[in-house]
């Protein structure tokens, strides 16, 4: 089985941005509350950057969020 990574890259992205509209924060906030910068967050959304497992991890927790759920692109 081979992995599409710019699949993930883009589902990651969606799945992201999808969640935080949902639970009604801005890229502010989830910034704030993942503790890392706001262009952060807007470049993972833009998928201009790739995060690093642990802003994954810092995101998943800001979201409330396991990591099992925040890697299903069931939406």
């Amino acid at each position: 089985m081979t992995i599409d990574i710019e699949s993930v890259h883009e589902k990651f992205s969606q799945k992201i941005q999808i969640e935080r509209v949902k639970k009604k924060l801005s890229q502010e906030k989830l910034a704030e509350l993942a503790n890392i910068h706001r262009t952060t967050v807007s470049a993972i959304e833009r998928q201009a950057m790739s995060p690093s497992l642990e802003t994954i991890c810092h995101i998943a927790n800001a979201l409330n969020l396991s990591l099992k759920e925040i890697f299903n692109f069931n939406f």
